[in-house]
């Protein structure tokens, strides 16, 4: 488990460098000053819903943990928190989402989280056998869920308590209380099975024929009313009530899962009427069926039995000789299933057609290769412990994939920074050559004096200095008329009359434009201002950022290698880790087979000593027989 979550967290870690990544190669970009990118907090949790939502739990989830640890969930920052506590349980990290589940119940303001999350936390603990844990969180609701959600906590916390054998509380929780529909059927079919526990037979069998008896919609409920009416008939068995037990069991139906269990009852019911013969006729459809089951082999020493007590004999022998080939046959087989998973083909034949979606908190194996493992394991594979650990391991080799795409993520992070260090090695000089042939200064200096020249020219209401150059041309020649040796004579007094109207027109017409001409400089001014500081701005940014390019890179380099190197001490945990899965699962199996061996050893030894007894009695009656006869013949 712990590999799981170090796993994770290197993940994390490398999507953080790929995000630092873009953000550094964004501030290196030519035409920008600075860079940062400000992205809105559903953009970030949405990105994790779009993997969750695809049942991409490990993408899901490393990109919560990295939005988280660059604070980027904002406002969803609980909802994520809920969410990565969930998808930690669901990667079996239960004591990490213990923690993160902990902490939102001690913190969290909202009471609708923190039921949810104690609903969630006790739903997971109780799938995974931690009944303690699994019935504090639930006990810990305060206040009712949804329909559905409330109606299935009750459920559970009953049969928490039946599991730890405390009737009573499941009684007593169950008794009054109403929820949907389709959850009553559990509920009184859980009541029913306590209400019996307590030794309140008939008021728990009341309930459990309510359930036995209802109407169906699917298979899980006809699955249900089946056990409804396999646990009542036992209960009637064990109470020495045989008439009441036959009804309810045959109710079930012929084919279904718990068919041989009642096929068996139905036979030992008879047997307790003394209805030998009747009870022949279940018990041989269940000698039919196959030997895998404990019911059908219990049925191969039931029939003999009730031969015997029909005075049957040759017939019992003959199936007692039966059940001993037959049990042989199949402790060979079991033997044979035994080295098989000793050589480790087992798991790799279970997860051979498996092509789900790892991390799933509530996966279960489809289908069952068809081999003679596979058959005798049937009941191993479905075991709690088995298919947990059989799980985990799936989630384990789904690590080992994952690791080596994160390799090669990895290597393209390190070609990224490669290239992007020689990018700017080649491009860099050349710009810082550009921004070397511009004196800054020189210009920042004539912009400084083009300013106040506009400010005296406004200050002396200076119209020429603003005017055009033609403008300025035009009275440069006005005024120099005035300088000419023939300006006095008398002859020149009409032109100096013309020059005098014409200077008067132009000083208007300066006067008139100087506001808008002046107006327009100062604009012009402006944006030639800002132009300087993006200029000044982006030479120092160039310098800073030739600057540190090599520390840069040598802190990706490092953070890379870093990444590659716990990546690859982590392949090495989980290859570790799945040869410890490989071997206790084994162990389970092989442990499973040998108790269906030494069962099947046990029927096979009770077998022999029926039938020697029986031979025993046909050899008595033999001798009492043939000495009856000699008296007869002796007397005559």
């Amino acid at each position: 488990m712990l590999v799981q979550t170090h796993i994770i967290r290197i993940a994390a870690l490398v999507q953080l460098a790929a995000l630092s990544c873009g953000w550094s190669m964004a501030l290196y970009a030519e035409d920008s000053v600075a860079a940062g990118t400000a992205v809105g907090d559903e953009l970030n949790y949405g990105d994790v819903l779009f993997y969750f939502y695809q049942q991409k739990n490990f993408d899901a989830l490393t990109s919560l943990m990295a939005s988280r640890d660059f604070d980027r969930m904002g406002q969803y920052d609980e909802q994520a928190e809920l969410l990565q506590g969930g998808m930690m349980l669901s990667w079996g990290q239960h004591e990490q989402a213990s923690e993160i589940f902990e902490r939102l119940l001690t913190e969290t303001s909202d009471p609708a989280m923190r039921n949810r999350a104690n609903f969630y936390l006790g739903k997971a603990w109780y799938q995974r056998g931690y009944l303690d844990r699994a019935r504090q969180a639930f006990e810990g609701v305060t206040a009712p869920l949804q329909d559905e959600l409330e109606a299935e906590r009750y459920n559970l916390l009953a049969r928490v308590y039946i599991d730890q054998g405390e009737y009573g509380k499941a009684a007593l929780l169950l008794r009054d209380w109403e929820g949907p529909d389709a959850w009553m059927a559990y509920a009184r079919y859980n009541l029913g099975v306590a209400l019996v526990r307590m030794g309140e037979l008939y008021a728990g069998a009341d309930l459990l024929n309510q359930v036995g008896t209802m109407r169906v919609t699917n298979e899980e409920t006809l699955a249900l009313r089946d056990s409804a009416n396999v646990a009542l008939g036992f209960a009637y068995l064990q109470a020495d009530l045989q008439a009441e037990a036959k009804p309810p069991l045959q109710r079930v139906r012929m084919n279904g899962p718990f068919s041989n269990k009642a096929l068996l009852g139905i036979g030992w019911a008879e047997i307790g009427q003394s209805d030998y013969r009747r009870a022949l006729a279940p018990w041989m459809e269940l000698s039919k069926r196959d030997l895998l089951d404990s019911a059908v082999q219990e049925s191969m020493l039931a029939i003999p039995y009730a031969f015997v007590q029909l005075d049957a004999q040759a017939q019992a022998a003959e199936y007692y000789v039966k059940a001993l080939d037959d049990f042989a046959a199949e402790i060979d087989r079991i033997d044979q299933a035994i080295a098989e998973v000793a050589d480790g083909s087992l798991i790799k034949a279970l997860l051979e057609q498996d092509a789900g979606k790892s991390g799933a908190g509530y996966w279960q194996l489809p289908t069952l290769p068809s081999s003679d493992q596979s058959r005798y394991l049937y009941f191993a594979i479905a075991d709690h412990n088995f298919h947990e650990m059989l799980k985990s391991y799936r989630d384990m080799v789904f690590l080992e994939e994952h690791m080596v795409e994160w390799e090669s993520r990895v290597q393209a992070y390190k070609d990224m920074v490669a290239a992007r260090q020689k990018y700017y090695g080649e491009r860099l000089p050349a710009m810082q050559a550009r921004i070397a042939e511009v004196d800054l200064d020189a210009v920042q200096a004539q912009y400084d004096d083009l300013k106040q020249q506009l400010a005296d020219a406004r200050a002396n209401n200076d119209v020429l200095a603003l005017a055009t150059p033609e403008q300025k041309e035009r009275w440069r020649r006005l005024q120099g008329l005035e300088q000419s040796p023939a300006w006095e004579v008398a002859e020149s007094a009409d032109a100096r009359a013309r020059q005098r109207v014409l200077s008067g027109l132009l000083q208007w017409d300066m006067e008139r434009e100087f506001r808008v001409r002046g107006w327009e400089q100062e604009q012009s001014l402006e944006e030639l201002g800002r132009e300087l500081e993006l200029t000044a701005a982006g030479s120092k940014s160039i310098d800073v950022i030739a600057g540190s390019i090599p520390s840069t890179v040598d802190e990706f380099d490092a953070r890379i290698a870093a990444a590659e190197q716990n990546i690859a001490l982590t392949r090495e945990r989980i290859q570790a880790s799945m040869q410890r899965h490989v071997a206790a699962l084994n162990a389970i199996a092989i442990a499973d087979l040998e108790s269906q061996r030494e069962r099947l050893v046990g029927y096979r030894t009770q077998a022999r000593f029926a039938l020697a007894t029986l031979y025993d009695q046909l050899a008595a009656r033999s001798d009492t027989d043939d000495l009856v006869i000699a008296e007869g013949e002796s007397n005559e």
